[in-house]
């Protein structure tokens, strides 16, 4: 490529602000976002929020009507409402940070450019297409350009998140225009080595750097969770005003057709009272106040194990990830090349060297490097001299200082690097296949089968020799880290799919992935190249059989989580730079690294702290726990709505005259709400939910299983306190105690109780009950005080909640009573489980 030194004086001021006209500024544009504010009315408008509201509307009204009796449950629904929208707001207000710390990264640079055949420093949102810019060590790319004099280093892993850098330069190279190319300069990457000049292509937005700052502000996906209970939201809001509608029916039939009587307006009240009653009973207002404080709680817990949860809902998110997309550097690996090995001249590798050859091993790499140290760390040279060098500060070197006569530095083109000392030695160090070409001394079958199955394993190789005898052949790599085998192993074992996506060679990807456990006999690898000729439909075939992308781009990520979300695949992401971020963002989890950029972490959901993918594995055993026990609340919750929503229809209908008065409903939803959902937010996790498959983004959070415990428990409880009220032989038992009050009192007992013990069948799926119960304290905890509650409820209750006290005997016999819905759960759970086979959420 042949330039004119008058091509590199510069811009005049006229061709400056005719390029900003014609190509725009070099910043990024912020689209307009949506305020705190607007977006917490817009959360308003989430299904089960709307459910709560109309319950909350209706609980307002008959406030008036009933001289604000019942404000307590009003209140409780308000605050639940209030929690659960302004949680959602902050993690939406929190999503967007990411644009603006990558805004913060570009804009706070300055850079040196020739105007007018003068060198000049500019802010770098002065810059503009055609603008010649001078570049060095340590300084970071403004915009994207081409190289047009001279030779740099470039760190990209800002952007493709690999470690190693690149070489550009002036060439004529006519290939993909993309970070493998030698010409091309990307904006936030850094100079590491070298000097040239860039001749500006690309500015703000449409750089790729602005491309991906324009990705950060796509909307966030919609949590599976939150899809899960829209639909939960729906079902239960038509359950509940059918079931008002019917109580509503059921009372008006009691007061005409059974009683013989005229509806009055006192009816009409008494009726609404009662539908009100069931539709908020019905409605589960602590829901969304257990999801919040449940999952609050356990980010302490989470943060012991490395895992900082930044959004709330990502947790739950974490427990029904199909498909894992995972960075290799950094994440699988070390993320840092080092020395792992020398091989011998005799083909053996040698972990650690020792004797002679450790001595003209350590000459060699301190002599006849381009890099120095300072305060203890190499500088200067390429990455390559530096890993060298700081290796050979633990090597021998001799006893006599070397003086250096010449060198001949390392081009892409020689591939080796020479000195020749004082004393006449030659020092040669590059690619094998240049170095071991001219030597002898060494058993070269040996050696060259050993460096054949070393790059099979993605190992780089550096041959050194002295007077073009082979002192030894240096092995270099990312070593993985030993825990991702452990990690991919339990990740696969949960049902989750892990597919790696690098920026490295395809042997190279292959190479890791193999030894970590995601590559296997029948698994797929795909170049960036391969999968840019693929329709997404296509994509979406091979999609389950997928286990690594090389040379992948970032917008290859983007593109894997949209073709896994047009699957219904609940999809997470890692990552650690800036080239992550977008894909953090739109994945329905995205694990940003400790060690990653800001700009990544506020993209992420969940911060790895440690850096190391079995933490993961760790989120994933929470967030299915957690997913878990929100479903056993939901049993425990319904078959007591049921069953109360069962009682109001039937008993008018029996000439029972309200077994459950108003204020008690209200009491029970208060205790077998709020405080019930707190408990069953204790629960820990267990080894046994890592064995189970991840639930798909469009399953239902009420599931068959669950259906049918819920009947059951619902039809169980309903017959047993339509039984206790109506036979003859209890009922005889406390009318004969204490009149009609005392009998109500037992019955009010008794239905509070019978609730309290289905709460252990609820928690668990195995046959006993009391599993694992020693492991959620909470649990034991707020049980045992409902139940305390309980009992001064009744006996100090008085007028209020309709009670009066029991015997020590009649106390015992409801005890007793309410205890078979134990005993009848077991039964039934052996026979679903057939024999103690755990099946269900």
């Amino acid at each position: 490529m042949r330039t004119d030194a008058k091509d590199f004086e510069g811009l005049t001021p006229e061709q400056v602000t005719q390029a900003r006209a014609e190509f725009g500024v070099n910043s990024l544009t912020r689209r307009r976002r949506r305020g705190f504010w607007k977006s917490f009315f817009h959360n308003f408008n989430d299904p089960m929020i709307k459910v709560l509201l109309v319950a909350l509307g209706v609980q307002i009204v008959m406030l008036f009507v009933n001289a604000f009796d019942g404000a307590l449950e009003t209140a409780g629904i308000a605050a639940a409402i209030l929690i659960a929208v302004i949680v959602s707001t902050l993690s939406e207000m929190g999503s967007e940070n990411a644009f603006e710390k990558l805004s913060q990264l570009a804009a706070n640079i300055e850079c040196r450019v020739r105007r007018g055949g003068k060198t000049i420093q500019i802010p770098v949102t002065e810059l503009v297409v055609g603008d010649i810019v001078l570049l060095g060590a340590g300084e970071k790319v403004p915009a994207d350009g081409v190289i047009v004099q001279g030779s740099v280093e470039v760190d990209q892993s800002l952007l493709n998140g690999e470690s190693k850098e690149a070489k550009k330069l002036v060439t004529d190279y006519k290939g993909k225009a993309d970070f493998l190319s030698p010409l091309l300069l990307f904006s936030g990457t850094v100079v590491t080595n070298g000097e040239a000049l860039m001749r500006v292509t690309s500015v703000g937005d449409k750089t790729e750097y602005g491309k991906i700052a324009s990705e950060l502000q796509d909307a966030t996906p919609t949590s599976p969770l939150k899809v899960k209970l829209q639909k939960l939201a729906k079902m239960i809001s038509l359950i509940g005003y059918i079931g008002a509608g019917l109580v509503f029916v059921s009372y008006m039939l009691s007061v005409t057709v059974i009683q013989g009587g005229s509806i009055s307006f006192m009816h009409f009240i008494n009726a609404a009272t009662l539908m009100v009653a069931v539709i908020v009973m019905v409605v589960p207002e602590g829901l969304p106040m257990m999801i919040t404080v449940v999952l609050s709680s356990n980010m302490k817990h989470m943060l012991k194990d490395n895992v900082l949860i930044r959004k709330l809902g990502g947790i739950e998110t974490a427990g029904s990830m199909n498909i894992l997309f995972t960075d290799k550097t950094g994440t699988l690996t070390h993320g840092k090349l080092e020395v792992v090995g020398v091989v011998a001249p005799d083909g053996k590798l040698h972990e650690k060297v020792k004797g002679e050859m450790a001595e003209r091993l350590g000459l060699c790499l301190r002599v006849n490097s381009a890099a120095e140290m300072s305060k203890g760390r190499a500088i200067g040279g390429n990455s390559t001299d530096r890993i060298l060098l700081e290796f050979a500060q633990g090597l021998p070197s001799g006893s006599c200082e070397v003086q250096k006569v010449s060198s001949v530095p390392f081009s892409s083109a020689a591939k080796f690097m020479s000195t020749t000392c004082a004393d006449g030695r030659v020092l040669l160090k590059g690619a094998p296949e240049k170095v071991l070409a001219d030597c002898s001394g060494f058993d070269r079958a040996r050696v060259e089968a050993k460096i054949t199955e070393l790059q099979g394993q993605a190992i780089r190789l550096v041959a050194v020799a002295i007077d073009k005898s082979l002192v030894g052949v240096v092995a270099i790599r990312d070593r993985c880290r030993a825990e991702s085998v452990t990690a991919v192993k339990t990740l696969k074992s949960a049902g989750i799919q892990v597919v790696m996506i690098t920026g490295d060679a395809a042997a190279t990807a292959r190479a890791v992935a193999r030894e970590v456990g995601i590559l296997e006999k029948d698994g797929v690898v795909l170049t960036s190249d391969e999968m840019a000729k693929m329709s997404d439909g296509d994509l979406e075939k091979i999609l389950p059989n997928l286990r690594v992308v090389a040379r992948a781009l970032p917008s290859d990520k983007s593109r894997l989580v949209r073709v896994a979300q047009n699957l219904n695949l609940v999809c997470g992401m890692t990552g650690d730079g800036v080239n992550d971020a977008p894909a953090l963002k739109k994945a329905d989890i995205g694990f940003a690294m400790g060690s990653g950029t800001e700009v990544a972490k506020e993209a992420g959901d969940i911060v790895i702290m440690d850096d190391n993918i079995n933490s993961i594995s760790r989120a994933v055993s929470y967030g299915r726990t957690i997913f878990k026990s929100i479903r056993k609340f939901l049993i425990f919750k319904l078959i007591i709505n049921f069953c109360a929503m069962a009682i109001c229809i039937i008993a008018p209908l029996l000439k029972i005259d309200t077994p459950i008065t108003v204020i008690q409903m209200l009491w029970i939803n208060i205790v077998m709400d709020t405080l019930a959902g707190l408990a069953f937010g204790g629960e820990k996790p267990r080894a046994k939910y890592m064995a189970e498959p991840p639930k798909r983004r469009d399953e239902p959070i009420i599931n068959k299983y669950m259906w049918q415990q819920i009947i059951v428990g619902s039809v169980v409880t309903s017959v047993v306190s339509i039984w206790f009220l109506l036979s003859p032989m209890v009922q005889g038992h406390f009318d004969g105690q204490g009149g009609n009050l005392y009998a109500a009192s037992a019955f009010f007992m008794f239905f509070m109780f019978m609730n309290i013990f289905n709460a252990f069948n609820a928690r668990t799926h195995d046959v006993n009950p009391f599993s694992y119960l020693s492991l959620n304290k909470p649990f034991i905890w707020i049980m045992g005080v409902v139940s305390l509650t309980q009992i001064v409820m009744v006996f100090f209750g008085g007028g209020v909640f309709r009670t009066e006290p029991l015997s020590i005997l009649d106390f015992g016999i409801v005890m007793l009573l309410a205890l078979l819905v134990i005993p009848v759960d077991m039964v039934r759970k052996l026979i679903v489980n057939r024999g103690g086979r755990v099946t269900g959420t």
